[in-house]
């Protein structure tokens, strides 16, 4: 039974082109994930490791309190979400065989739903989704169906950057968290350095710290430097 691995952390946008601009200026090479005139989400690969995807939910036409009623809890709060909010893990198998997996583990999700997205050369990528009950645990989702094909350039990035490294997130119950991560990924063992709870999993590392509540506190790339300092270049 292989394990789940970090797949991606989002970052919500009200306007996301106006992000792919911000994001190029700061030196990454950005991906739109479909025609930019209708995409929702814009994709940033390194050469390993978990990608960043700028997203924004709400349709152009859709009036955003009218989404966020009809939208699961977890979906609907990303309306009203700035800035890191959410990430997720992935699994190699089929979504059935990821949710057994999880359910193995005692993690409660919700049912599966399909997704798809056709991207800026013509490909429809499919793939499932499941969302945990517990909304400060991250979401799972199955591989793509083709795999994307992500050229050698678009992990390559002006600013030098080469992959992510740590997620930092903040928790009333930073402990219980970390425990609960390690069995969503299936590796790993938390450990305790200082007033930090990691967990790490495929060269990726998760730190858990107090907090009043559950909140994605910062990105950090191999070089040490946070999303915020290269933003702010």
């Amino acid at each position: 039974m292989s394990d789940l691995i970090p797949s991606h952390v989002l970052v919500r946008t009200e306007d996301l082109a106006r992000s792919v601009a911000e994001y190029e200026a700061a030196g990454f090479t950005v991906q739109w994930g479909s025609d930019p005139e209708v995409a929702h989400n814009a994709l940033i690969h390194f050469r390993e490791g978990p990608f960043i995807e700028l997203f924004d939910p709400v349709p152009a036409d859709a009036d955003p309190a009218e989404f966020r009623a009809r939208m699961p809890p977890r979906v609907g709060a990303w309306v009203d979400a700035r800035g890191l909010c959410e990430h997720a893990l992935e699994g190699d198998t089929s979504m059935e065989a990821i949710l057994e997996r999880l359910a193995a583990r005692g993690i409660e999700t919700g049912p599966a739903f399909g997704a798809e997205r056709t991207g800026t050369d013509g490909v429809t990528l499919r793939w499932s989704l499941t969302l945990p009950s517990r909304l400060d645990l991250p979401f799972v989702m199955s591989p793509y169906k083709p795999a994307p094909a992500i050229p050698e350039s678009a992990r390559r990035h002006a600013n030098g950057l080469l992959r992510l490294a740590s997620l930092e997130i903040e928790s009333a119950q930073p402990w219980e968290l970390a425990e609960r991560l390690a069995a969503m990924l299936g590796s790993g063992t938390p450990r305790a350095s200082d007033d930090v709870v990691m967990v790490e999993a495929a060269g990726f590392t998760y730190r858990i710290v107090a907090g009043r509540e559950h909140r994605l506190a910062s990105l950090r790339f191999n070089d040490g430097r946070t999303l915020e300092d290269v933003l702010a270049r």
